[in-house]
């Protein structure tokens, strides 16, 4: 399935030496495949598609999982039971409980010259005391420990939906989310905000679960007969993986027709389009959607761009609602395909150093009217677009405030398979303008309506829609941007 949801997906650099770009097509639209999504949703919000492994150190990524998504999957944890609550709890207290706590327990040891080492020493205090005296020696579970307390330790960081820590499980979704390939049924899920329902926005094209008839607008009600109430995109993502040629029951209620339905659909490997496009003749406007900032979306969309220069478009929507991210690198050649000279971003180092990213050169289309389309979960590699195209006076943002992430993260992998994503610098726009916590505002702000789906053109060339046909779908923030297009 799909996890486009979740925006806490990160910008993450190919490592040294890594400069080719699939041609493959990579995963699609404005939700992530459920298949393979970051901890953030199924297609939840990380956030989401997979990316690929790093067995040493140091990956630049940007995200914020999910906001979606982006994002963006299923990661299996047993949850702790109460004795293993109590553990985790009086860890995670006597660790970070301050300086009080090391004045007055460990007053003898504690050495205020060196903090760092002080509290790194508490810390291995208050571990040994947990592991040789607490009675009930069936809960002491110290990998649990391990993460939770590691977890606990970058939350306080305050890098929200950015920096984190990655099981190893979490690491091997990561790494395949932006391969563009994945194992599953295939279909774009978002998550009301409301009801919780997890819809189904539209099964990938020639998707098993195309051919097994799912449609736009299902919600997802069971897996194999367990229920999906109270669960998060990565939740139900987690029910419906597993492995190529094996099955799974998914039961769906249609709301168009009233039904409940359970179809049985067999999981394949996929491959996700990240760049789809649809052609509205009647304006000559090429709607594209970027679903990620994967690997090679800027050539994909390079193509997509003359393909519909040859069908005669001569205005662009892009749109990168729920985008989570993806590469930084693909950010920048994006952004360069229509800016013919300046800057895309500014990165600034904990020191306040900062470095400008100049465009590439490599420009595909510098004059053309562009209609940018965002919303709550546009965040990372795609919010340093939107954000660069507004600042170069190249395109109008059009929708609702972005995700607000503006960390670079670098993977560092750790001993056991698992690893930690941390935010080692921070970008700005062009204009020096910060994202972080701030996001990118609209130069026209237009909302959704209320439990309204964004309109992608995978539905729009699925259901063959001309302009009237998506202006009367209630995608509110798509018929804005034709409207505006036409007048300008």
């Amino acid at each position: 399935m799909s996890n486009y949801d979740d925006p806490r997906w990160y910008e993450q650099q190919p490592e040294q030496g890594d400069t080719a770009k699939p041609s493959a097509q990579q995963p699609p639209s404005n939700y992530m495949p459920i298949d393979q999504q970051p901890p953030y949703s199924e297609y939840s919000s990380y956030p989401p598609y997979q990316l690929p492994n790093n067995p040493v150190v140091t990956q630049q990524r940007m995200y914020p999982q999910e906001p979606q998504q982006v994002a963006p999957i299923s990661r299996k944890r047993r949850g702790p039971g109460f004795g293993q609550y109590v553990v985790v709890v009086a860890l995670l207290i006597i660790t970070f409980a301050g300086g009080w706590f090391g004045n007055q327990v460990y007053s003898n040891s504690f050495n205020r010259s060196n903090l760092s080492q002080s509290y790194a020493n508490l810390f291995q205090q208050a571990w040994s005391i947990v592991d040789q005296k607490y009675v009930d020696r069936k809960a002491v579970d110290y990998k649990q420990m391990s993460y939770k307390s590691i977890q606990a330790m970058l939350d306080v960081l305050h890098d929200t939906g950015h920096t984190r820590f990655l099981t190893p499980e979490d690491v091997q979704t990561e790494n395949q989310q932006l391969s563009g390939t994945f194992t599953g049924i295939g279909v774009y899920l978002k998550q009301d905000t409301k009801t919780k329902d997890l819809i189904i926005t539209s099964p990938i094209p020639g998707s098993p679960a195309e051919k097994a008839g799912f449609k736009h607008g299902d919600i997802i009600v069971a897996v194999n007969g367990v229920s999906t109430t109270g669960k998060d995109i990565a939740g139900v993502s987690s029910l419906i993986q597993g492995k190529a040629g094996t099955s799974v029951k998914i039961t769906i209620h249609r709301p168009s027709t009233r039904q409940t339905l359970t179809i049985n659909v067999a999981r394949e490997e996929i491959t996700v389009p990240n760049v789809i496009m649809h052609y509205i003749a009647q304006d000559h406007i090429a709607d594209i959607q970027m679903v990620q900032f994967a690997s090679g979306v800027s050539t994909q969309l390079a193509a997509l761009i003359t393909q519909a220069k040859k069908l005669g478009a001569t205005k662009i929507i892009l749109d990168l609602r729920e985008n989570p991210g993806g590469y930084l690198q693909e950010a920048i050649d994006t952004t360069s395909e229509f800016v013919a000279s300046g800057n895309v971003l500014l990165e600034q180092d904990s020191s306040g150093n900062r470095k400008s990213f100049a465009v590439s050169g490599h420009t595909i289309d510098a004059t053309s009217p562009i209609v940018v389309l965002v919303n709550g979960d546009t965040a990372s590699a795609a919010e340093i677009v939107s954000g660069s195209l507004k600042d170069n006076k190249r395109a109008v943002i059009l929708g609702e405030k972005t995700f607000g992430t503006g960390t670079v993260l670098e993977e560092f992998p750790l001993s056991d398979g698992s690893a930690i994503l941390l935010g080692t610098s921070e970008w700005l726009t062009p204009s020096g303008q910060f994202i972080r916590d701030k996001g990118i505002s609209p130069t026209i702000t237009v909302k959704l309506a209320p439990n309204s789906i964004p309109l992608s053109p995978n539905d729009e060339n699925a259901a063959n829609m001309n302009e009237k046909q998506i202006l009367a779908s209630g995608d509110t923030q798509l018929g804005a941007a034709i409207q505006y297009l036409e007048k300008h």
